[in-house]
């Protein structure tokens, strides 16, 4: 899994997106008739524009969503969000109106199908955020370059299925494979790794440089991260690629000379204009760079394995 950096366009555009759609759907268009609707400052506002119909609501639901309620609704971090879910279900209030107007009307109808892919393309994330294994650039201009993955499932958890942080680009595999999961606080997540220090590190096990392999997941048991990498089948989905993504690696220290790598990553670029970055991007395609990792597949797990290959040399 891969720590998502906080992009702030993205964050901004997202905000003042379901802010104004949301806020229409709760009080109506603000007219002579209807002096308590919504209409924002923009004047070029795509959404306040458009004539949105108001959505039948039970009161309290619309007493609990507060124009303050609908920002942290939007910009919540993970704990946040679990917090504003579970005060509206201590309301006790309907869930079916409440899947109607976050799911079908706002993300299925409405969200996904006019904006996913804007908000994509401003993240900008190029592999899978679960898997780094996978691209997800857009190939055709109808086609989404990456699915959003409701972190926490849009039908256990239908109020925030439009939440910023809920929405996590992945590939087609990890979105299938999680399906509706119920993930919950003891989980790591990507957008908060760094602030709650939850890493691990690729690491391997083989007695025969000519058989199988075990990759192994150097992490602290029961934490966050353990159970995240778990959850993604982390361990199973890179064991099926190291007869391939490892070998290589492996037969570059073990069957030539005993300093191999180290040469070939420190010695032959040495006398060139040339940063370890750019070096280890021709020799092996992979960033080096944490915040990098997502550009080009399998980063963090070659460069985790290189790493641990150079301590051998």
């Amino acid at each position: 899994m891969l720590a998502l950096n906080i992009n702030t366009s993205a964050l901004d555009f997202h905000h003042k997106l379901i802010k104004c759609w949301l806020s229409k759907k709760i009080r109506g268009n603000k007219s002579s008739r209807n002096k308590s609707g919504y209409k924002c400052d923009n004047f070029n506002c795509e959404i306040c524009k458009t004539n949105t119909h108001k959505i039948d609501l039970p009161i309290e639901f619309i007493n609990f969503l507060t124009s303050e309620k609908i920002d942290d609704l939007i910009l919540g971090k993970p704990s946040e969000l679990l917090a504003i879910n579970q005060e509206c279900k201590d309301l006790g209030i309907n869930q079916d109106p409440i899947k109607n107007l976050f799911i079908e009307s706002g993300y299925k109808n409405w969200f996904q199908p006019n904006f996913g892919n804007k908000l994509l393309n401003i993240i900008n994330q190029d592999t899978c955020t679960y898997c780094n294994r996978n691209y997800t650039l857009q190939t055709l201009p109808n086609r989404s370059r990456a699915e959003l993955d409701h972190w926490f499932s849009k039908e256990t958890f239908p109020l925030l299925a439009l939440s910023f942080y809920n929405l996590i680009p992945s590939c087609h595999s990890c979105n299938h494979l999680k399906l509706n999961n119920v993930i919950d606080d003891n989980f790591a997540h990507p957008y908060t790794l760094e602030e709650e220090n939850q890493k691990f590190k690729f690491s391997f096990n083989f007695t025969n440089i000519d058989e199988k392999f075990d990759i192994k997941l150097n992490v602290e048991e029961n934490s966050k991260m353990d159970n995240s990498l778990k959850d993604f089948k982390i361990k199973e989905i890179y064991n099926a690629h190291s007869n391939r993504e490892l070998k290589d690696l492996l037969d570059l220290r073990y069957k030539y000379s005993k300093n191999y790598l180290d040469i070939l990553l420190n010695k032959t670029f040495s006398g060139l204009l040339m940063s370890k970055e750019e070096a280890y991007r021709m020799v092996f395609g992979i960033e080096i760079k944490e915040e990098d990792y997502h550009k080009r597949p399998f980063s963090k797990f070659k460069h985790d394995i290189i790493e641990e290959l150079l301590k051998q040399s």
